[in-house]
């Protein structure tokens, strides 16, 4: 029982470890810091096109992401990064405020009766080789004029 006992050891060392170490060769299922900031990105992009439509619908927009969801299953894909999504409207119903913020990015956007007031984006982890998009730039407002 003696002899055999360093070959059970190694049998058994090899049994806990080879698994293992065959496993380090094999690509990782987890989503990258790129990954999970374009999808930080595709969040807020389909939550304002949602907020878009219901206004269109309701003639106001809303603060109740499963409104949004409803409409977009791309949506809750897009939400299980994880994403942590504010949504505030206005008292009226004709201005809402969006933040979504991820691990490696945040992101910021707000509209008033259909146009685009404020965007801004941060990148919360300077070392994951995430940038910020293009921030959309508010849409101009046609001055309106009174005769009399």
């Amino acid at each position: 029982m003696r002899r055999f006992l360093p070959l059970i050891l190694i049998g058994f060392v090899a049994i806990i470890f080879l698994p293992q170490l065959l496993h380090r060769g094999k690509s990782s299922k987890t989503l990258s810091a790129k990954d999970r900031a374009a999808l930080t990105q595709d969040a807020v992009n389909r939550i304002d096109r949602g907020e878009t439509k219901h206004l269109a619908a309701h003639g106001s927009y809303t603060s109740h992401l499963s409104d949004l969801v409803s409409g977009d299953k791309q949506l809750a894909a897009d939400l299980t990064i994880p994403l942590m999504v504010e949504i505030d409207v206005g008292t009226d119903g004709r201005s809402y405020l969006v933040r979504a913020s991820s691990d490696v990015l945040s992101l910021a956007r707000s509209r008033a009766d259909g146009q685009v007031t404020a965007a801004s984006c941060r990148v919360l982890k300077s070392s994951s080789d995430v940038e910020c998009p293009e921030p959309a730039k508010p849409e101009p407002r046609t001055p309106t004029t009174t005769t009399g």
